[in-house]
């Protein structure tokens, strides 16, 4: 199967959800910026413009390589968490990023990627027999476990919780039994007070707010505090483009990061945020609908394992601003201000995009034989 033949049969309409998203993103960032189109918005749009040639790529790799590969990649990406311990550059007391000169690389979003593509190949090559056996489980669960652990000593939280996340879903999927996952969440739940005294310090303070954001409002529970008042000022319609008190007088922490959902509420109202949450919805609705056609058992669990990790990236940001959640830096895909995260995810939706295009060529080449 030639790799250019594929470009042509890049489905036009997911692109175009993303596209409105990445332009809706760029107008927030330039708007919370006072109509400043630098640097938020240029930096952005090159990070964008990388992030669509990778989209490109993901899309006429054959998905045959994500499997025959797995764990090498797998492998690989453990290694790049190692580096981050080793020599990873520290950035506000968080030891998350590789410097590579030209740019920051964060491996743990990648892997988040790798993580689904050594879950997918294990669990598509044994029985569903298989699954309901505990003893099958145990590599699967050294495979969420290992990421996890080096993923918090960096520390980050908010992706060790979502490779967690990911991975319990994909168990979920394949077919492993309700009882299982009581079981687990019963040894979790008993393990938290030992876990607790592994948290760091601000780690702790932001359970702390979460809980009660008040009783510290110009120090730990300043963010969600200000997140709160930037959603509920914006009401229906918002208070209009660059008209947004909080982000004007910089009350709005992070406001072109991890709040910037926070900044849209505000801005654009009840509205901007449905419409948002409409294009990441039909997105999701797309990626779906590409796994139930699916007749690969490796396909199906890798695409639906990208699309939970997509799903649990907006729900998190938006629970977390919303003071639903504690704050744990989870970014808002594809319209936080950032590129390891955007490249990533534009680069897991181009893989679901070859499993649809892979289907088509087939289908196409039944027709015409």
């Amino acid at each position: 199967m030639s790799l250019l033949k594929k470009i042509k049969y890049i489905p036009l309409f997911p692109v175009f959800v993303l596209v409105i998203i990445s332009i809706f993103a760029l107008i927030m960032l330039c708007s919370i910026n006072s109509g400043d189109f630098f640097p938020w918005g240029a930096k952005q749009l090159g990070k964008m413009c990388v992030g669509f040639l990778f989209l490109v790529l993901g899309a006429i790799l054959p998905i045959a390589i994500w499997k025959k590969h797995a764990y090498i990649f797998y492998i690989f990406g453990l290694m790049l968490l190692v580096g981050v311990e080793v020599a990873g550059r520290n950035i506000m007391g968080a030891q998350r990023w590789l410097n590579l000169y030209f740019f920051n690389l964060q491996p743990s979003e990648i892997m988040r990627l790798l993580l689904v593509v050594a879950l997918s190949k294990y669990f598509s090559e044994i029985g569903l027999d298989k699954i309901k056996k505990t003893f099958y489980l145990i590599l699967p669960s050294i495979l969420i476990f290992i990421p996890l652990g080096l993923v918090s000593m960096q520390p980050d939280l908010g992706t060790a919780i979502l490779l967690f996340l990911v991975g319990v879903s994909i168990f979920f999927i394949c077919g492993v039994q309700i009882w299982k996952f009581l079981v687990a969440f019963l040894a979790v739940f008993s393990a938290l007070p030992i876990a607790w005294n592994f948290l760091h310090e601000y780690q702790k303070k932001r359970i702390f707010m979460f809980l009660s954001p008040e009783s510290d409002p110009s120090g730990a529970g300043y963010h969600i505090i200000q997140s709160k008042i930037a959603l509920g000022s914006g009401g229906i319609f918002g208070n209009g483009l660059m008209n947004g008190t909080q982000c004007k007088l910089n009350f709005l922490p992070e406001k072109q990061t991890d709040f910037i959902f926070s900044a849209l509420g505000e801005e654009l109202g009840f509205v901007g945020c449905c419409f948002l949450i409409l294009l990441y919805s039909v997105l999701m609705m797309y990626n779906s609908s590409v796994a139930l056609k699916m007749k690969s058992r490796f396909k199906q669990i890798f695409i639906f394992g990208l699309n939970t990790m997509l799903f649990f990236y907006i729900v998190i940001n938006i629970s977390m601003v919303c003071g639903l959640l504690p704050v744990v830096g989870i970014p808002l895909p594809f319209f936080s201000y950032g590129g390891s995260a955007l490249v990533v995810l534009l680069f897991a939706q181009g893989c679901i995009f070859s499993c649809d295009i892979e289907h088509k060529m087939k289908i196409g080449s039944k027709f015409s034989a």
